[in-house]
């Protein structure tokens, strides 16, 4: 950002249970941080949080778009079908 080094935070916020009492969550992108406090826990004093935001699918895939690599965590773009993955959240599709 502007020249500086750093990381987009994506967090899964988890919502409820399903009728398999597995738990649902949202992704929430909690903005940009400085590359030296990307392992900074900002949120571990809190295990409760009121989230308000707009939902949108993601970044559009482009033929110059480079791919994401989540085996070796590695994002260039968000994909929520791939945080998923990567965070162990069942992937569905909107109605």
């Amino acid at each position: 950002m502007n020249g500086e080094k750093g990381v987009e935070v994506i967090t899964p916020f988890y919502t409820h249970l399903d009728k398999e009492e597995k738990p649902c969550a949202i992704l929430v992108n909690r903005g940009w941080v400085p590359w030296d406090l990307k392992d900074y826990k900002y949120d571990r004093k809190v295990n409760t949080s009121v989230v308000q935001g707009v939902l949108y699918r993601g970044d559009n895939k482009t033929k110059y778009s480079k791919p994401n690599q989540p085996a070796l965590s590695h994002f260039l773009s968000v994909y929520p079908e791939e945080l998923a993955v990567v965070g162990q959240l069942p992937n569905e599709e909107a109605q």
